[in-house]
């Protein structure tokens, strides 16, 4: 059994620095650079799972990165590859031994890049360390997520963290919609060991090894990140919210 579960989800929001949520749903709070991506992102820390909003500074480091080994798979390159069309662009799992991942990967027949050590500062001027896989599939491009281990353990991290947590919110669910979903989902249940808990002749939900997440793929056009269910204690009716390219469902819990 592969150890994943759910870290964040990546939307590229153009003009970040003025956004603000559209209601007041979610607290967005400062984050930092990604220096050789030409990017920076602002965080939406739900609990350890946490929406990363990203915006670009330098178009020029992203098409330089996008040559190397593992800037070419990286979310940078996705938002490049996609027209700079705002939306959800990846979803990252988290691990706690990615070497161990690589080696499942391996031997189940994929291709992997990493692990990369990455570094930036946070706003109290902290080092924060942690490193990147990456799954190199061509056939899925945006839709593959990849995968992350922080230097810091869990139980560090929310420590940390816990005093910018929105406690009244959980990610339920997200929902992709793609144009080839049996095919999405045997590879899923293949290398991630995730489960059916649903299907129809539209759509198939997916559970995570973790127990905590569900996956949502849905027969579409596209290969595309559509919706982010979020559960919601303050509110008593279902609250769908579109910002920028991507889809909010916030749910009565």
């Amino acid at each position: 059994m592969v150890d994943i579960e759910l870290d964040h989800i990546i939307h590229y929001v153009k003009g970040l620095n003025h956004f603000e949520f559209p209601g007041e749903f979610l607290k967005i709070h400062k984050g930092g650079q990604h220096e050789k991506l030409g990017t920076f992102n602002r965080l939406v820390q739900i609990d350890l799972s946490y929406i990363e909003l990203i915006d670009v500074f330098d178009k020029g480091k992203i098409k330089h990165q996008s040559k190397t080994q593992e800037g070419k798979l990286s979310f940078a390159t996705a938002v490049m590859k996609n027209g700079y069309k705002q939306g959800f662009k990846k979803i990252c799992f988290r691990t706690k031994d990615i070497h161990l991942l690589k080696t499942q990967f391996q031997e189940r027949g994929l291709q992997t890049v990493g692990p990369v050590k990455m570094t930036r500062y946070n706003k109290k001027g902290h080092l924060i360390e942690w490193q990147l896989l990456y799954v190199n599939d061509h056939a899925y491009d945006m839709m593959m997520p990849f995968f992350i281990q922080w230097d810091q353990d869990d139980e560090s991290r929310y420590e940390d963290l816990k005093d910018v947590f929105q406690s009244h919110l959980n990610i339920d669910m997200v929902e992709f919609k793609t144009h080839q979903r049996q095919t999405m989902v045997y590879n899923w249940k293949r290398w991630f060991d995730m489960e059916t808990i649903e299907e129809t002749d539209k759509h198939t939900v997916l559970y995570s090894p973790a127990k905590k997440v569900k996956f949502k793929i849905t027969e579409g056009r596209q290969d595309v990140i559509d919706t982010v269910y979020i559960t919601d204690t303050t509110i008593e009716a279902p609250v769908l919210i579109r910002t920028h390219g991507a889809n909010y469902q916030f749910i009565p819990n």
